[in-house]
């Protein structure tokens, strides 16, 4: 299994939940991908450290207590931001979440420079016009200081930066003091593959750390380049390259991972998303800026997930605010706790009980329609095989063949199927069931030189195939059932009897079954992608 983990600021700390809930399913871990919090956490992870090791809900030590056996300044998480830094955030902060200080200081300065520059155009006291000058320029320097003061960072990244690469080393090289950790050091000698995610000013563009595109990088520099939170942390400078947080161009890296996804197609990947629960303001001409600071962190989460293979998407809220990192040790460890408990139910819900759920549908409706052929028709019913058809998120135009039963040997397991142009699709579209034997009808055979590759590799046997919609509360199709065999049926009464029987028992099965499949497919906590 492939995870990654999104940014969050201090809201990353529920990442520890959601391993510790992945660790207790006893899930492979085989690469690990993160973007500023989150590349913290999957950095750690990949380098054996467990969720337990990063924080116990339970007691016991925190990666806190490990840092400070290395570097004894680091007594709180605060501290990764060294204390005059941490002053600065704080200040900073209470001003973002005060914006009566903002507007009181413009006040005073629109009250107080308008009379000035009246009596400097009414009169011709040099002492008044000189106050106006001395006014203005103060004005205009005080905005350039504090303009530069912000944009070169509140606090450093450097003595956490030192205190990590130290951590890893102990870690994964103990009797090698003098190692490196590099980004090379994954994917090989049984550890995960580690992809890191940040945003690289010097090339304007996103940049993916990894084994592969980045071997010499150290993991550390890696790691302190996506956390560099625009304003709160000085910009971290690799070579002749400046870094900033990544979430401003990739908050939430389930991408990195395509290739391995396509060299596996079982390969799942879980994409850990922190809900970005603030409050959402009435966005006006002068206060857009701070939505839009949100927006580029949270708002490419649809594109950071059009991933190719199996994707589920797992949002977990967080009670911290972003720059809440002087909660207590206890809150850290109800935090954690939260998470996991969030998060073990909706991984059980989607990727345990739901699949199961429609696997063992699937084994049924294969077992009804066998029977019926062989009782009503008196013929071998051969090979029988039954798939859910589901959209993926988003498509509007196909639908893709899931949980299938009898597939196990055919090329179009898990295959993309148009609804303009099949026989699936037709079902769909007139949410009538839609029975047909071979030679299918030509408009409905997969028509047409975009469907020349899913010809290929259709299954050549297929001599029948019977789809029926399952509908919803509001009579519209939720999924389709897609039954189909090589047996040769003979088009008289009696087929027509087995097809009616056929559809009738699947739909009382799906009938029995179906609130509890709906429950756990409106479930938009973890969100199905692409099968």
């Amino acid at each position: 299994m492939f995870v990654a983990l999104a940014g969050g600021g201090a809201k990353g700390l529920i990442h520890v939940g959601a391993l510790r809930a992945l660790e207790d399913r006893g899930v492979a871990f085989c690469g690990l991908a993160g973007t500023s919090a989150g590349a913290i956490v999957a950095a750690l992870k990949a380098a054996g450290f467990s969720s337990r090791d990063l924080l116990d809900p339970d007691g016991g030590p925190t990666l806190i207590d490990q840092l400070s056996e290395i570097d004894p300044n680091f007594n709180r998480v605060t501290d990764i931001f060294g204390r005059i830094g941490w002053a600065r955030v704080l200040l900073f902060r209470y001003a973002s979440a005060h914006s009566w200080i903002v507007k009181a200081s413009a006040i005073m300065l629109a009250v107080a420079i308008p009379p000035l520059l009246i009596l400097a155009g009414t009169t011709r006291s040099v002492l008044i016009i000189g106050l106006a000058i001395l006014a203005m320029v103060g004005l205009a320097g005080l905005g350039f200081l504090v303009a530069r003061f912000f944009i070169g960072g509140l606090a450093d990244l450097r003595r956490f930066r030192a205190a990590l690469g130290t951590l890893l080393q102990r870690k994964l090289f103990p009797d090698d003091p003098d190692r490196i950790v590099v980004m090379a050091d994954f994917g090989r000698d049984g550890r995960p593959t580690l992809k890191i995610v940040s945003a690289n000013l010097s090339k304007r563009s996103l940049h993916l750390f990894s084994p592969d595109r980045t071997p010499h990088v150290a993991v550390a520099d890696a790691v302190a380049a996506s956390i560099c939170l625009p304003v709160i942390f000085r910009p971290w400078r690799i070579g002749r390259s400046t870094f900033i947080d990544g979430g401003i161009v990739s908050n939430l890296p389930a991408w990195p991972f395509d290739e391995e996804r396509e060299l596996d197609p079982q390969a799942l990947t879980i994409a850990v998303e922190i809900a970005d629960s603030s409050n959402v303001p009435i966005v006006r001409r002068f206060n857009w800026i701070p939505s839009a600071i949100r927006t580029a962190f949270f708002g490419s989460g649809e594109l950071n997930l059009r991933v190719s293979g199996q994707a589920e998407q797992l949002v977990l809220e967080s009670s911290l605010n972003l720059l809440q990192f002087d909660l207590t040790v206890e809150q850290a460890r109800q935090e954690v706790r939260d998470g996991a408990a969030a998060a073990s139910v909706r991984l059980d819900n989607r990727l345990f009980r739901r699949p199961e759920l429609y696997r063992n549908a699937c084994e049924v409706t294969k077992g009804l329609a066998e029977d019926v052929i062989e009782s009503a028709l008196l013929i071998d019913a051969k090979h029988v095989r039954v798939a859910i058809a589901v959209p993926d998120r988003d498509y509007h135009r196909s639908l893709r063949l899931r949980f299938s039963t009898g597939y196990e040997s055919h090329a179009d397991e898990g295959m993309l199927v148009p609804i303009e142009g099949s026989i699936l699709g037709e079902a769909w579209r007139s949410q009538e069931s839609r029975f047909e034997l071979a030679p299918f009808p030509d408009e409905l055979d997969l028509p047409g030189d975009a469907n020349r590759l899913r010809r290929k590799l259709r299954w050549p046997k297929l001599a029948w195939q019977l789809c029926i919609p399952i509908l919803d509360g509001d009579d519209q199709p939720r999924f389709a059932v897609h039954i189909g065999g090589d047996a040769k049926l003979e088009p008289d009464e009696r087929l027509e009897v087995a097809v009616t029987e056929i559809e009738n028992a699947v739909n009382e099965f799906f009938r029995l079954i179906r609130q509890e499949l709906f429950e756990l497919e409106d479930g938009d906590d973890l969100e199905e992608q692409h099968p």
